[in-house]
Order: structure tokens, then sequence, then C-alpha cells
């Protein structure tokens, strides 16, 4: 009786252990906006293309992608700015939809300096 009570709680355990990190590598939603959420740091930039590889914050190292347009608006600290403050490294908060192929569609990319 010990033994399978034992046997349970690894095998809890163990599904635990590998169900958490997957929980937390979702996008959230925006509580204000509805949005889908991405917070993190930028792995890579393209403006040729409009998009961005961004590494969730999480610890996680899952990535998103997430593609910009003219209609995205641009902060820095929550103050209006341009796509030249987002860089490789930077901390961004990022609200947008995603679309069909997992990209987010960016309305809002907020630029955090640490």
């Amino acid at each position: 009786m010990k033994r399978s009570v034992c046997c349970m709680l690894v095998v809890g355990l163990v599904c635990l252990i590998t169900l958490v990190p997957g929980a937390y590598a979702q996008a959230t939603k925006d509580a204000k906006t509805g949005l889908d959420r991405i917070d993190g740091y930028v792995v890579s930039i393209d403006k040729d293309k409009s998009a961005l590889v961004v590494r969730q914050k999480s610890g996680t190292n899952v990535t998103w992608n997430v593609a910009y347009n003219a209609d995205t608006k641009f902060t820095l600290r929550n103050a209006p700015s341009k796509v030249d403050e987002v860089k490789e490294t930077r901390r961004v908060i990022i609200l947008g939809k995603f679309d069909e192929k997992n990209t987010l569609n960016a309305t809002r990319i907020d630029v955090r300096t640490e």
C-alpha cells in the first residue's frame, strides 16, 4: 500500500514539474484591453520585415515572433516613442493579437529600460 502511494506521489510530482513551465510559457491577456500580452526581451529585430523575436521573461526560453506595422504605437516607459528604441536585449511589453501562424501582430510595443 505504501509503495503504491509513493509511486503515485512520484508520478504526480514528475507531471507537475513538466507541466508548470508550459503554463508560464503562454502569452497572457491584458485585463484592460483584452489583447494578448507578451513580456520579454528582444532577441532579434528585422526592421526591413517589421518583425521581432522576443524571449519570454519567465525564464522558460520560449520565443515569440512579433510583427508590427505603421499603426503600431511605440512607447518608451509609457511615453510616446519610435521603433528605433527597440533594440536587442531590451525588455519590451507587447500587446496585440495572435494570427493563425502564432505570430503576435502588435498594436503597442512598450520599451522598458532596466
